[in-house]
């Protein structure tokens, strides 16, 4: 029990904002080699971040680790908990970033990315999603910081 004090009191949001940018700069080095830039790592890697960037958020503003551990690997979950603390007022999410993020929780929640799922999957650009976790973290790096 003292174990999960501890790491409540250790994880800040910056904390995680750090890692969610870690992720991000991994993604960004997989997209740079053309034989990775439809890759499950590089999925895997920008729904991580996204993950990462949205929990950042929603712990600065106070959300306990076991808060953010209910919503597991569920972008959309994730997503709606960061718009319902605020984050929109940092980092506006347009039309298609929603769908972008629907599309990839549909095998990011799955873990299919982790594991290999066969059939045929449709994945939002990967353009699209690292320059939306460059904005979410460009927008909330202020407001996790102070969570420090």
């Amino acid at each position: 029990m003292g174990d999960k004090m501890s790491d409540d009191n250790r994880t800040s949001g910056m904390g995680l904002w750090t890692d969610a940018n870690e992720m991000l700069r991994a993604a960004k080095h997989l997209m740079a080699v053309k034989q990775f830039a439809l890759s499950q790592p590089l999925y895997f890697l920008l729904g991580h971040a996204l993950e990462l960037a949205f929990k950042s958020y929603i712990r600065a503003k106070g959300a306990s680790l076991n808060s953010l551990r209910t919503v597991g690997h569920d972008l959309v979950a994730a997503k709606e908990l960061a718009v319902t603390a605020g984050i929109e007022e940092s980092a506006w999410l347009d039309k298609q970033e929603h769908l972008a993020i629907a599309m990839l929780n549909e095998y990011y929640r799955r873990k299919e990315f982790e594991y290999r799922v066969t059939g045929v999957k449709i994945y939002p650009e990967a353009k699209l999603l690292v320059e939306l976790v460059e904005k979410l973290l460009n927008g909330t790096h202020d407001v996790c910081l102070k969570s420090i």
